[in-house]
């Protein structure tokens, strides 16, 4: 007798589209955590079932994806006969972990594929857009976390690109002059993000650092492309972890504000 074998479903889903779906059930499976598996069952079985779904039309089925998928949703220990209600939130909690790590491993898979956008580098006056546009576009591909420094921030720096931060990374900010406007809505992002802002007088220079790569800004970012030629040049390797050290001694004697 042969065995009948499963159709190969090819994938549905562009990349760039599975990316944003994915990075968006990332963003709400961290609501499930530290909840009680019996009060968040009903959230967890739609986010499941959509995720599946996503990961399906993403890279098609059967996939080794969709198969870890599957693993991932059985994480944890059963057994015959029934389980106590804490081992079936310890499951629910290994469900989570799992989840969340396979979301993060497929989300890094698909930024692989796509080809990086092209940074303008070089802005002239009156370019804010641009500028806009290049920097949000790196801030949004965030995966771990970011770290901002700039001397003279002010709300936009929060309204225009944490905001754009996938929620599960960390953001830290550093700055020389933080105004009361800027405490206030730090301390509204930090509610529902990891979220710390610093000051100290050692904070002259402009660079964004994300993951593992780092960019120099020539003018503070609320001030960019404004009324002065500007711009946005990605560190090689070697700067990166020089300049990303330097900060984070910085960082380590700042003051926290948040």
């Amino acid at each position: 007798m042969t065995r009948k074998t499963e159709a190969q479903n090819e994938p549905t889903m562009p990349p760039e589209r599975s990316l944003r779906a994915l990075m968006q059930q990332l963003d709400e499976l961290q609501k499930l955590k530290n909840r009680n598996y019996e009060e968040a069952d009903a959230e967890e079985t739609e986010w499941v079932h959509l995720t599946q779904n996503i990961i399906e039309a993403a890279f098609g089925k059967p996939s080794t994806n969709l198969t870890k998928f599957y693993a991932a949703s059985h994480a944890g220990s059963h057994y015959i006969g029934g389980m106590s209600p804490q081992l079936h939130q310890s499951n629910f909690e290994s469900r989570i972990k799992e989840f969340e790590a396979l979301l993060r491993a497929l989300i890094r898979a698909l930024q692989l594929q796509l080809p990086e956008e092209e940074i303008k580098g070089a802005y002239d006056p009156g370019d804010e857009y641009a500028f806009y546009r290049d920097l949000s576009s790196i801030v949004a591909g965030a995966t771990k976390g970011i770290f901002i420094v700039d001397a003279y921030v002010d709300e936009k720096v929060f309204n225009l690109y944490v905001d754009k931060v996938p929620a599960n990374a960390t953001v830290r900010v550093l700055s020389n002059k933080i105004g009361a406007n800027v405490e206030t809505v730090a301390k509204m992002y930090a509610k529902s993000r990891p979220l710390e802002l610093r000051s100290s007088a050692d904070a002259h220079d402009r660079m964004i650092f994300i993951d593992q790569r780092g960019w120099v800004i020539g003018q503070s970012i609320k001030d960019a492309a404004r009324k002065k030629p500007t711009y946005l040049v990605e560190l090689n390797e070697l700067a990166v972890g020089a300049l990303r050290d330097a900060h984070n001694r910085i960082w380590v004697a700042a003051t926290v504000v948040v």
